[in-house]
């Protein structure tokens, strides 16, 4: 009798562990997850995908645990099964999304997160993930619209207006991406990488003074980011203070000598302050370290052209057109040092290359002009001429900054703003 009693305890309990739903199930694999149990968790997540009654919502979160534990293949039949059961459900398209993306198929990731936001279109993570994921493929308007749309779902999430910002600056918008940081740093105060982008769009928008005060709040914070020293130089270089640039590049290039950016920008104060032999060196040193820095090889050969030495300066131009082919001052500068050695077909052929990669600069069209009086075509000559003049103009009439001023003509270097923009 007795022994009929204890199997009988025995039969209900085991009864009692077979009834138990996927759902609960789920939530003692998970439990076991946080306890470190993963061989456990996988025995009962695979009770669990056996058990009834199966629904959306189990399937999913059977999924999602599975892909905790890296059983990638398991987790994506779950995510399946789970949309077959509920084709409105928007929770297995998010997570398998996740997991495709984490996995490289970034196509199949977006179409998934895609689904899941029109779905939920009132879901936060939706909207915000797949504008992360725009952002990440480089479709800035796409990203621009779902992030704002999160963002008008949960105002206070500072990640989020990090990332709009980011994706304003990116797209070129630099006033709409200022505002954005600015909403950042309201509600994120310690958010240092985001104050360094403010001050990089406040340079960039003609507040150099404003940008320079922010560098220095980073760099209060943290004295060797070199991101911040980067911005501190290209300010005033946009001010026009070459001397203060030199120091502030000299003390990025104490904190890391090797980061080529700072030597190419060095080059640039120093050259700005005619010191052509000096910024020689900075810019030999960034190609040293750099060589597919097009913008250093370019004012090399520029610092080369100045000192009389063609051969050398012709190189560094086809070396800066061969790692960016879509270079326009480079065809520009090599068409120069072409006609000047006496290649005026060379030269023409380089020079209309520069004018159809940027048609707004002046100095290409006027050396075609002289290159086709100097071959007869007298009406191809006064084009040319009258099409740079009007180019001048307006140009004339834009330019303000002082520091671009100075590179009139599109034959001198550029600088790169922050360590992180290179």
């Amino acid at each position: 009798m007795k022994a009929v009693l204890v199997c009988l305890i025995a039969s209900l309990f085991s009864v009692s562990a077979h009834s138990q739903t996927p759902s609960e199930l789920a939530t003692r694999a998970e439990q076991l997850i946080r306890h470190g149990d993963k061989t456990g968790a996988v025995k009962l997540l695979a009770q669990a995908a056996l058990a009834s009654p199966a629904s959306a919502e189990a399937e999913d979160r059977i999924g999602f645990l599975l892909a905790v534990l890296g059983q990638k293949a398991d987790a994506v039949a779950h995510f399946q099964k789970s949309s077959l059961i509920d084709a409105t459900y928007a929770a297995p398209h998010y997570h398998l999304g996740v997991l495709l993306w984490q996995s490289g198929d970034r196509e199949a990731s977006v179409a998934e997160m895609q689904t899941a936001a029109k779905l939920s279109p009132a879901v936060f993570d939706y909207r915000y993930h797949l504008g992360a994921s725009y952002f990440q493929l480089h479709k800035y308007a796409e990203a621009i619209a779902e992030f704002k749309a999160a963002l008008a779902l949960d105002a206070s999430n500072a990640q989020a207006w990090q990332d709009l910002g980011d994706a304003l600056e990116s797209s070129g918008d630099l006033l709409a991406a200022k505002d954005a940081y600015e909403h950042t740093l309201a509600r994120d105060p310690q958010n240092y990488t985001a104050r360094d982008e403010y001050a990089y769009v406040l340079i960039e928008t003609r507040q150099a003074d404003r940008g320079i005060e922010e560098s220095r709040k980073v760099l209060a914070h943290n004295p060797s980011d070199t991101s911040a020293l980067m911005n501190v130089g290209y300010a005033y270089l946009k001010k026009g203070d070459f001397r203060l640039a030199e120091q502030a590049y000299r003390q990025v290039i104490a904190v890391d000598a090797k980061l080529a950016a700072a030597h190419y920008d060095l080059g640039i104060a120093l050259k700005m302050q005619d010191k052509i032999e000096a910024a020689q060196q900075e810019f030999q040193q960034a190609v040293r370290l750099e060589p597919s820095l097009a913008q250093a090889s370019y004012s090399l050969g520029v610092t080369y052209w100045q000192l009389g030495d063609f051969p050398a300066a012709m190189q560094q131009m086809r070396a800066a057109i061969a790692a960016m082919p879509e270079y326009a001052e480079a065809h520009y500068m090599l068409g120069i040092l072409l006609k000047q050695s006496g290649d005026l077909d060379g030269a023409l052929s380089e020079l209309r290359e520069s004018t159809r990669l940027d048609a707004s600069t002046p100095g290409p069209y006027n050396t075609i002009g002289q290159i086709l009086r100097i071959k007869g075509d007298k009406q191809g000559s006064e084009e040319a001429f009258a099409t740079g003049a009007r180019l001048k103009r307006e140009k004339e009439s834009q330019l303000s900054d002082t520091l671009e001023q100075g590179m009139r003509g599109g034959t001198a270097p550029k600088p790169i703003a922050g360590a992180s923009r290179q």
